[in-house]
């Protein structure tokens, strides 16, 4: 998202804005703070990574960001990212909201209590099944939201591939690991997101933008500029609308989508 959002969008009203939290993994990416249609909301840029936080252990963003969601109470979590095509039909500006996921990574955190616990936290374990790990309800606003914002091409579900990065994949590794898997799209921050929400009792959905094709996947003309800043640029403001549009509708008290009958305590002490 670009620098002005939340702030820069109708509707909008900020609290506070550039606030860095505690955490026990140490201080967070400064949150906004905000409300729309009476829901107040945090927000943080490109999932907590910084110049000084990475997305990997130890004391990685997402244990950071899940730590400041944990405390605020939030029950429903939206993400967007940048993402490469895997899948010959999809094309640059196409956006996907997932239905499902295969992670790749081996380098990020697992378990958010569990990392809580190695700091001295005390939690109540959690164990939770992976069936329906996008809400179904949240994905479903999504999709109508993303729809009006005006992008060529909207798709309701979709496989999302979770690379480790952070460099992108060859050409092999693209029609191997992916393509020939049945991922559709390869992006590299769901996880722990993905994990971390459905472990603190919140609901998650996402729209993944594909900036640029897949290594070997139809057109290898792209450059870097073009796929991710200039691209960024371009479609930062129609996801941000949908993201808020999302937001202001939905009811973050609701549970009648049922995710939170597949987490329960869990046995292990």
């Amino acid at each position: 998202m670009n620098s002005k959002f939340p702030e820069d969008f109708k509707g909008v009203q900020v609290i506070s804005k550039d606030v860095v939290y505690d955490t026990p993994f140490g201080p967070s990416a400064p949150f906004t703070h905000a409300k729309i249609n009476e829901h107040e909301f945090l927000s943080v840029q490109f999932h907590g990574i910084t110049n000084s936080i990475r997305n990997t252990e130890p004391n990685s963003a997402g244990e950071r960001v899940f730590y400041v969601l944990w405390m605020a109470g939030a029950r429903k979590i939206l993400g967007t990212a940048l993402c490469g095509s895997s899948s010959r039909l999809l094309d640059p500006a196409d956006a996907v909201i997932p239905n499902g996921f295969v992670d790749y990574t081996t380098k990020r955190c697992q378990a958010f209590f569990r990392s809580l616990e190695a700091k001295g936290v005390e939690v109540e374990r959690t164990s939770y099944r992976l069936h329906q790990a996008f809400c179904p309800e949240l994905s479903r606003s999504l999709y109508m939201n993303v729809k009006k914002a005006g992008f060529p091409r909207v798709f309701q579900r979709g496989v999302v591939g979770v690379a480790e990065g952070p460099h992108l994949e060859s050409p092999d590794e693209v029609r191997i690991r992916y393509t020939n898997a049945g991922i559709d799209v390869v992006t590299m921050n769901l996880v722990p997101e993905i994990y971390f929400a459905r472990e603190i009792g919140a609901c998650y959905a996402c729209v993944e933008v594909v900036s640029n094709y897949g290594e070997g996947c139809v057109n290898t003309t792209w450059e870097g500029k073009m796929a991710f800043s200039d691209f960024q640029a371009m479609w930062a403001r129609p996801t941000g609308k949908a993201l808020l549009d999302t937001v202001a509708e939905t009811d973050p008290d609701s549970e009648d989508c049922g995710c939170m009958t597949y987490r329960w305590k869990s046995i292990f002490g």
